[in-house]
């Protein structure tokens, strides 16, 4: 059960129907007595951080959270020799 709520706050978190250009962070802080979930964080150190701050909340991966992709790197010309 609080898996389903943990998927549901993240969804409303993230904002349902928001722009894909969104940057997408890899770790929540889940905030059960309230019922708040913020996906914020790029460290989970960050989200420990601010969770465990007084706030009394803790902090799971992100279940959305889609890493950029790599640049493309440069690609070697191949030369024919003649």
């Amino acid at each position: 059960m609080r898996t389903v709520l943990f998927a549901l706050g993240v969804v409303a978190a993230l904002g349902y129907g928001r722009a894909e250009a969104a940057p997408s962070y890899r770790y929540c802080a889940e905030y059960e007595d309230r019922g708040d979930v913020t996906c914020a964080y790029n460290t989970f150190q960050q989200c420990l951080d601010t969770a465990r701050g007084g706030a009394g909340g803790t902090c799971r991966e992100n279940p959305f959270y889609r890493p950029a992709p790599a640049a493309p790197g440069r690609q070697k010309v191949k030369h024919r020799r003649h």
